[in-house]
């Protein structure tokens, strides 16, 4: 006997009509939505279940579900073009030979955040689409005034809960990583491993058998670490010692642990990764928390990842640090401090620090980079390599460096002004020229043709009116470059 002949057999035994007995369904065919943001603290199988019972059960007596689209591991603010089963279901409704007539969904705060709802269902309603919501017992009507205040509603609720929670967790785990120490999750620092700190603090999760973890250094690869902060402490750059670790056949990060770092290409060690080892604090033993921060879903993220949008740095002073030691320390904190200074201000034979006027608002006009800041025969330049990195050998057919000396751009602004019709910066602006072209929303753009000057992308600034033609040449102004144009093997160190 089938589970749905045992339930009529009990409920005519009680005296009770059996389920058939209640009315013929009308027909209605209708397509299941749920969603669950995380599989690893979630069991799928109970999630969609309940889901989908209180989808039935509103539904009960009009049609049945005859297709699922069910999510997983997609947060709600992830748009529904951006979650597979969403974006499939969409798609299905475009068809006109689709499966169902309507879309029923378990709970809004499942489906919908923010202002998604009025997109969704104006969309469905536009191909003939109904969608029932518990909510509002049955099919959403966008023209009712009931139905619309209880979506804004419902948003807001969505909203207030997602920005509740989220300061919780944020407030809970900064005063774990400050007053505990504790390690809160994440790939390893190259250097260390995880090692087995005993059972969760929290008896409910011990008894689950979850464990908590600490940092231990990796012997094969702690060595190396202490090896860049002594070297670095000497004075070394940092595209040598990519170089060095490079020429010695040293695994980089992503190839030293490969399991946790499938999204890195790997093969060499490059600048930017020695940099940011040498930055890590958490190799003087404290740890850290909430250097990095994603704001919302969108363009920048990682492919297939967990974490939304761009990942951006958060400033020292958002910074979680535990107020004791929390793991054995790979360098000791007088000279991590040392090696930051090395970094930040690194002093010239005659004790100056070298200060760059219009550093950032440079762009090389033949690939597009903006261009480093550049201190040669003793003044200030701006250079682009386009895209070649020190830590690498130089490959042969390599374009000519462009290269602009800072007093050349200085003495060219107010023509270059006038030529884009604005006002040239007065005698007193001195070193505060960069801050006046920001204002302006403009940047410099220099290649082997010559300068001109251009909107800074994202601020409103008077199109550039000066054309390459009516621009001061580079290579009729600097005789540095001239030598490059006679020899265009000349290497950056020589221009």
């Amino acid at each position: 006997m089938t589970s749905s002949g045992f339930v009529d057999a009990v409920a005519a035994r009680r005296g009770g009509a059996p389920r058939s007995a209640a009315g013929p369904a009308r027909g209605v065919r209708f397509a299941f939505y749920g969603r669950m943001s995380t599989r690893g603290f979630q069991d799928p199988a109970t999630s969609r279940s309940w889901q989908r019972a209180v989808s039935e059960e509103l539904i009960e007596g009009v049609g049945e579900i005859v297709v699922d689209f069910f999510d997983e591991d997609r947060s709600r603010r992830w748009s529904w073009q951006d979650r597979p089963a969403a974006s499939a279901l969409l798609a299905a409704a475009e068809d006109r030979d689709r499966g169902f007539d309507a879309v029923v969904v378990g709970e809004y705060e499942r489906a919908f955040y923010g202002d998604q709802f009025r997109e969704v269902v104006a969309r469905l309603n536009e191909l003939g689409v109904q969608l029932w919501l518990p909510e509002a017992g049955g099919p959403v009507e966008l023209d009712s005034p009931v139905h619309e205040a209880l979506m804004v509603l419902l948003g807001a609720q969505a909203q207030r809960e997602v920005v509740r929670t989220r300061h919780r967790v944020k407030a809970a785990m900064g005063g774990q990583t400050r007053l505990e120490g504790r390690f809160l999750g994440g790939r390893p620092p190259f250097g260390y491993r995880l090692a087995d700190a005993g059972p969760h603090p929290n008896v409910t999760h011990a008894q689950w058998g979850r464990r908590v973890h600490v940092l231990e250094p990796d012997p094969e690869t702690a060595p190396w670490v202490r090896w860049l902060f002594a070297e670095r402490a000497r004075g070394r750059s940092v595209a040598s010692l990519a170089r060095e670790l490079n020429d010695r056949g040293v695994p980089c990060p992503s190839d030293a642990d490969q399991a946790r770092n499938s999204h890195q290409p790997g093969g060499r060690w490059i600048a930017r990764t020695i940099r940011l080892i040498l930055e890590n604090p958490r190799y003087t033993g404290r740890q850290v928390w909430n250097r990095h921060a994603t704001k919302g879903h969108g363009a920048g993220g990682r492919a297939d990842g967990r974490g939304s949008g761009a990942v951006r740095r958060n400033s020292v002073q958002e910074w979680e640090v535990s107020e004791q030691r929390a793991h054995t320390p790979l360098v000791d904190e007088a000279t991590f401090i040392a090696v930051q200074r090395i970094r930040v201000a690194r002093p010239t034979k005659d004790g100056q620090t070298r200060e760059y006027a219009l550093a950032g608002l440079v762009v090389c006009g033949e690939c597009g980079r903006r261009m480093d800041a550049h201190w040669v025969h003793g003044r200030a330049g701006y250079r682009c390599r386009h895209g070649y990195k020190a830590a690498l050998p130089r490959p042969s057919p390599v374009p000519r460096t462009v290269y602009v000396r800072e007093d050349q751009l200085r003495d060219a602004l107010p023509g270059l002004l006038s030529q884009h019709g604005g006002e040239p910066p007065g005698q007193d602006v001195g070193n505060d020229v960069g801050d006046y072209l920001r204002r302006a929303g403009l940047e410099i753009v220099c290649s082997h043709a010559g300068w001109g000057l251009r909107p800074i992308p994202g601020c409103p600034a008077p199109e550039l009116v000066a054309s390459p033609g009516q621009m001061p040449s580079v290579l009729e102004t600097d005789p540095t470059v001239e030598r490059q144009k006679e020899n265009p093997a000349t290497s950056s160190k020589e221009c």
